[in-house]
């Protein structure tokens, strides 16, 4: 019997996690996709201060501002990402939103050793996306879950990122 005669396929099957790929001024950011409940233009979003949808209020995030990232949000391709994590519902404004992507783990890279502080917080990891790097964000960060959180221990810290970096997908 030769080799070319015994010849088994096996398909592996990879997890991935899939995540929205914002634009904020020049700056990509990542949502977890099993968080968006829907994207809105300008005019579907309203100027309210809160969007309702499906009965649910998703109340306004700046998430530009929380970055301190300079984004004009007046574009045609701004839009107005509705995200919910089941505890809080936030309507993120974007200049755009760029695609929807899955990643695979070893496509996940944690964040560099200069991310030291509450930054740790702020994002799960980073990805690479049509040649531009992405950082991925924590959605409980994102929607201002965690901005009322007093400094935690040094064993409250590491669960807390344990916990975060579960949320959005190992180091992804």
């Amino acid at each position: 019997m030769s080799l070319r005669a015994c010849h088994n396929s096996t398909k592996i099957h990879v997890e991935t996690a899939s995540f929205l790929v914002v634009r904020l001024g020049d700056s990509y950011v990542a949502l977890p996709a099993d968080g968006v409940r829907g994207i809105l233009t300008q005019d579907e979003a309203g100027h309210e201060q809160a969007v309702t949808a499906a009965g649910t209020i998703y109340q306004p995030v700046d998430l530009a501002e929380r970055l301190s990232v300079v984004a004009d949000l007046s574009g045609l391709e701004s839009r107005t990402v509705l995200y919910s994590t089941g505890h809080s519902h936030g309507a993120i404004r974007v200049a755009q939103v760029v695609g929807l992507t899955d990643v695979e783990p070893k496509d996940c890279l944690p964040l560099p050793l200069q991310f030291q502080r509450d930054e740790r917080n702020w994002f799960g990891g980073m990805m690479l996306y049509q040649d531009q790097l992405v950082l991925i964000l924590n959605p409980s960060w994102a929607l201002g879950e965690l901005a009322d959180v007093v400094p935690a221990s040094v064993g409250q810290s590491e669960r807390m990122v344990a916990a975060t970096s579960k949320a959005v997908g190992g180091s992804c």
